[in-house]
């Protein structure tokens, strides 16, 4: 039998932390444990790249999330509401979200959306280039979602949600009436009204999300709750006057396979400017101290 000496400074870090008062109150120093002649102990040193300049961990990983997350949440949400309507599309374009971001928020955040990205950018909580990397996978993503629906849909029911595709609403009425002279038509929501309720309830989930995701003092770990049911109630809100975009990727493929290009722009004007205007209040107004902009910081100076 041979002995090897191993002293107490060579063991793991855990067991340092734990056997720090012992080693101080106790002079001995080492101790000897037996082992076999015929046992060799190779130590090597293996270098181990931190996660913070792993370019795959810090660029890849979050872009295939938000591209694969991205079809799959847009995917499901255009099921719901191919399926049975309004209150479908809310459940399940809420109830996806909060579940993704519950799973995958540690990666990318789970923005899944090119207004949630913009907001965030102007939040000034994430670089320039990322957010347009951000921006291309969800819109493939939103493409994607697109071509499998189509592809997974029967052909009369996909026809009749005109493929997921989200349209102002038209008012039919069942008999036209003439009213002096004139002919009394089918009531529908105008291109302002349109813009205006997306830029609403865009500005409503992406402030939410800045403040439950970002923000010092409001941030919780319910985020992904709070910021799924805020969908679905958006969605429950405006669905049948919009459609209940609230995101460009979103309203894109559809658009694209369903050839449904009526009024499309606004789907992209009222989602970016409402989370322009949350973006910058949150920055000006509403944020802890320590992230908001105008904020005089003061720097205290220690004396030896």
């Amino acid at each position: 039998m041979a002995t090897t000496e191993v002293q107490l400074s060579e063991r793991q870090p855990m067991l340092i932390s734990t056997t720090e008062e012992v080693v101080h109150s106790n002079p001995v120093a080492s101790s000897t444990i037996p082992i076999e002649s015929s046992t060799t102990i190779i130590r090597k040193d293996v270098e181990i790249v931190p996660e913070d300049k792993n370019k795959f961990i810090q660029v890849i990983r979050p872009l295939l999330v938000e591209l694969i997350g991205t079809m799959l949440f847009v995917l499901i949400g255009m099921w719901g509401a191919c399926s049975g309507g309004v209150l479908n599309a809310a459940l399940a374009f809420g109830l996806a979200l909060m579940v993704f971001a519950a799973s995958f928020g540690h990666i990318s955040g789970v923005h899944f959306n090119p207004a949630v990205t913009l907001g965030i950018l102007i939040a000034g909580e994430m670089q320039a280039v990322m957010a347009v990397l951000y921006v291309v996978m969800q819109l493939l993503g939103g493409i994607a979602a697109g071509g499998l629906l189509r592809l997974l849909l029967a052909t009369r029911i996909y026809n009749d949600c005109k493929g997921g595709a989200t349209l102002l609403t038209k008012y039919i009425v069942a008999n036209e009436t003439s009213v002096k002279g004139g002919v009394y038509v089918a009531d529908y929501v105008r291109i302002w009204q349109g813009i205006l309720i997306e830029f609403i309830v865009t500005f409503i989930l992406v402030t939410v999300i800045l403040m439950v995701v970002i923000d010092t003092k409001s941030k919780t770990g319910l985020a992904s709750i709070l910021v799924g049911f805020t969908l679905a109630a958006n969605i429950l809100a405006v669905g049948t006057l919009t459609g209940g975009s609230l995101n460009p990727a979103r309203s894109l493929g559809p658009a694209i396979f369903a050839e449904q290009w009526e009024h499309h722009y606004v789907y992209w004007i009222g989602p970016l400017v409402g989370a322009v205007v949350a973006g910058f209040l949150y920055r000006t107004v509403w944020a802890h101290y320590d992230r908001r902009m105008f904020v005089k910081r003061t720097t205290t100076t220690v004396k030896a």
